[in-house]
């Protein structure tokens, strides 16, 4: 707590308060706690998404999940992990997956290679191939988490 001044308090609070307001108005997470009809137009307030903890602790809101009027399964989450922090360890799944980082820098690590994202920046993770991230600046890094697969 030696660290704590002002400044940091001050920027901490907003995140703070976020993560308390989302987690009294959050629906208990549950396998349809995010599903939606696609059929029509949708608005998804910040506030109402569930949040959840990732394995590696990282909280997470979950925005959406669901099958869009083409077939195909989506799903939007957006995570906040902390410096030197990884959401979970280096994974494979059978899905397409886009990572849009909103602040921070993460290494976004695949085939064995490192690849530096910063704010604005995009990554895709192709079907079946191991990748994980990693905030390796001194701030928090958010981003989202957009999958996509067939049914």
């Amino acid at each position: 707590m030696s660290d704590l001044n002002r400044r940091t308090l001050c920027l901490a609070l907003p995140a703070l308060a976020t993560a308390l307001a989302a987690e009294a108005h959050a629906a208990p997470v549950s396998e349809n706690a995010l599903a939606s009809d696609f059929s029509q137009c949708k608005a998804f307030p910040f506030e109402k998404m569930p949040l959840r903890f990732s394995d590696g602790g990282a909280p997470t809101h979950d925005i959406v999940r669901g099958t869009v009027p083409t077939g195909e399964l989506i799903e939007l989450h957006e995570t906040t992990i902390a410096p030197g922090k990884m959401p979970h360890p280096a994974h494979q799944h059978p899905h397409e997956e886009f990572i849009l980082i909103r602040e921070g820098t993460v290494d976004f690590m695949y085939n064995g290679e490192s690849h530096l994202l910063g704010p604005g920046s995009v990554g895709y993770t192709a079907p079946n191939q191991m990748h994980g991230f990693k905030n390796v600046g001194t701030t928090p890094a958010t981003y989202f988490i957009f999958s996509l697969s067939k049914k």
